[in-house]
């Protein structure tokens, strides 16, 4: 049993001290361990409980380094496309070598900085109210003024004393930073100024020394190596290569020595350099992750009728229709073709008639709050209850609707309904059998 009490750490050795003094003492408190058994039990319960706590707290600086304070309006995305491939969801900066953070910009780790600031600020204002029974003043002179025979350096000296590793310039500090938190009120207008992101942290005014340098500072950062490499990798992961290149990778890649590789693999991205420095030389300058907007018109609408018009077209000629469309305010619209119903067009057949709904689906909107009346212009006739002419219907209305309601562009066109199919069948040709495609029977002679 001695073998087994010999505390293996100081603080083993603390808390045998104190089992052993409390069941010494003359009325020892209940729960106090009696054997030797119970206190190796108590006392590795305690020292388990330590541990449990330090990696629990550090387990939490770990994953607060990860927790985005702010996050943007796409942060989360459940797939690839939704974010276009893109690598920085939350980025810390500086990311490259050498990188330029412009004045006041707000990187993840100041944002919470600041917000630790502000909860502590706001507990300490709580517990001052709390111990001074709700004793408020306005200013650091304030205090001192109304506190009789006390000043900075006295209460800097206390602390200092209460505190000895800290030094007295740190305590008079700490004094003040403390007393300017609990008498600052939370909304004063700086707080607010500090709380939204002003015009030259994001760099909009040509301010000498913020955009103009952030831009030659972004200039510089494009020459660097990492960032060429992890735009190679970005335009490789979008498949932007060709059979050449990847030859001309693998080559890179053959004549890389085993030290070569090791050497160049120590920074964590030399060596896919090494390996995409052709490619990347390919590519630099094509970024298109920029390119993920919509163009929105202006409305193009009749002042005295209120009728829009879209055109649609399938097929060549064959197909093409005209959409007239206006807004109706008695929730009952209709939606005819050549005067005559849908349904009727269509002949009844739902899943075509569902493809021409399917706009006012895209966009959000009823299509009973719209007269449509649609003319045929093709040469197809006199059936029209086919794919591709309902194609070409749902294309007048989605251009119709566009020129309406300018801002329905964005969903219309981001579902694909705004676009052209441009097959169509082959023309009459006396050469071929059936006249389109089928080749007559050629033999030598």
């Amino acid at each position: 049993m001695h073998h087994l009490l010999s505390p293996r750490t100081a603080r083993h050795a603390r808390l045998f001290r104190l089992a052993q003094s409390l069941a010494a003492s003359p009325n020892p408190p209940a729960g106090v361990p009696k054997t030797d058994g119970e206190r190796l039990m108590w006392v590795n319960s305690h020292v388990k409980r330590n541990k449990d706590i330090e990696l629990s707290r550090e387990e939490e600086q770990l994953r607060e380094r990860q927790m985005p304070i702010e996050v943007g309006e796409n942060s989360f995305a459940s797939t690839a496309e939704a974010t276009h491939g893109n690598l920085f969801h939350f980025r810390e900066y500086p990311m490259y070598p050498g990188e330029y953070v412009p004045a006041e910009h707000k990187t993840l780790s100041s944002l919470r900085d600041e917000l630790r600031l502000e909860l502590t600020a706001q507990s300490l204002k709580e517990a001052w109210m709390r111990v001074s029974g709700g004793f408020y003043f306005q200013s650091v002179e304030d205090y001192y003024a109304s506190v009789d025979g006390i000043d900075a350096e006295q209460l800097g000296e206390v602390l200092a004393a209460l505190f000895p590793e800290m030094s007295t310039y740190e305590a008079q500090a700490l004094v003040q930073c403390t007393l300017e938190s609990i008498s600052k009120p939370m909304n004063t207008a700086a707080r607010q100024l500090s709380r939204t992101i002003t015009a030259d942290a994001v760099g909009l005014d040509n301010a000498p020394g913020h955009y103009t340098n952030f831009l030659e500072w972004m200039g510089r950062l494009t020459e660097t190596r990492a960032f060429k490499t992890e735009h190679a990798l970005f335009q490789f992961s979008r498949r932007k290569f060709n059979r050449d290149d990847v030859r001309v990778m693998f080559e890179n890649y053959k004549l890389m020595s085993k030290a070569t590789l090791q050497s160049d693999s120590a920074d964590s991205y030399s060596h896919f350099y090494t390996v995409l420095k052709d490619f990347s030389r390919k590519v630099a300058g094509e970024d298109s992750r920029h390119q993920i907007g919509v163009r929105i018109d202006e409305p193009e609408v009749d002042q005295e009728t209120g009728i829009a018009v879209g055109r649609g077209c399938a097929d060549g000629e064959k197909y093409q229709f005209i959409a007239l469309l206006r807004e109706n305010r008695d929730h009952n619209g209709s939606i005819t073709v050549m005067g005559k119903p849908l349904s009727l067009v269509l002949d009844n057949k739902a899943w075509l008639m569902e493809m021409v709904l399917m706009p006012f689906d895209e966009a959000a909107l009823d299509y009973r709050d719209f007269d449509v009346h649609i003319v045929s212009e093709g040469h197809a006739m006199p059936s029209i209850a086919n794919e591709i002419a309902a194609f070409a219907l749902r294309m007048s209305v989605a251009n119709a609707l566009v020129k309406l309601l300018p801002l329905t562009r964005i969903p219309l066109k981001k579902s694909g309904l705004l676009s052209v199919d441009r097959r169509r069948e082959r023309g009459q040709f006396p050469g071929y059998l059936d006249g389109k495609k089928v080749k007559r029977k050629f033999a030598k002679r």
